[in-house]
């Protein structure tokens, strides 16, 4: 018998603790299992970025980029990549239409709704993240919340 792959969505909390070295075994035990597929979201690549140059670099994001100092934090740390180990899911038509729905329910900030709208309209049952704000609309949702 086949073990059941379960899929479960990464927030950027779990990347963004992972590449300053503060929490990795969560996110290392995730990748390693067989038993899941992980996968992420254009908000997850958005914010995970923002925090990496902000992570590898000694100015503030916009600093960056101001300054035209991007490609070099890029091209001097390729821990970015991380990112390609993932299964990218489209934000559907329907995340959409959903998002501010669950905003209105829950009080969620955009970027937290559509993480929500993914796992539901992709039938995710797993979200692993730090952010302890999602803990109780997963909870509400039939979504496992996942934090160690």
């Amino acid at each position: 018998m086949m073990p059941t792959i379960n899929k479960v969505f990464i927030d950027s909390s779990i990347l963004i603790e992972a590449i300053k070295g503060s929490q990795t075994a969560l996110l290392e035990k995730l990748m390693t299992d067989e038993n899941y597929d992980c996968c992420i979201n254009t908000i997850v690549v958005s914010e995970f970025m923002f925090h990496f140059l902000a992570v590898n670099s000694s100015v503030a994001p916009l600093t960056l980029k101001m300054q035209k100092q991007i490609p070099a934090v890029l091209q001097n740390n390729e821990a970015y990549k991380i990112l390609q180990h993932f299964r990218f899911l489209d934000t559907a038509e329907e995340v959409v239409s959903l998002t501010p729905a669950l905003m209105q329910q829950y009080n969620l900030l955009p970027n937290d709704s559509i993480i929500i709208a993914t796992c539901k309209i992709h039938g995710i049952n797993y979200l692993a993240s730090y952010d302890s704000e999602l803990k109780d609309v997963c909870l509400n949702e039939g979504i496992s919340f996942i934090t160690s």
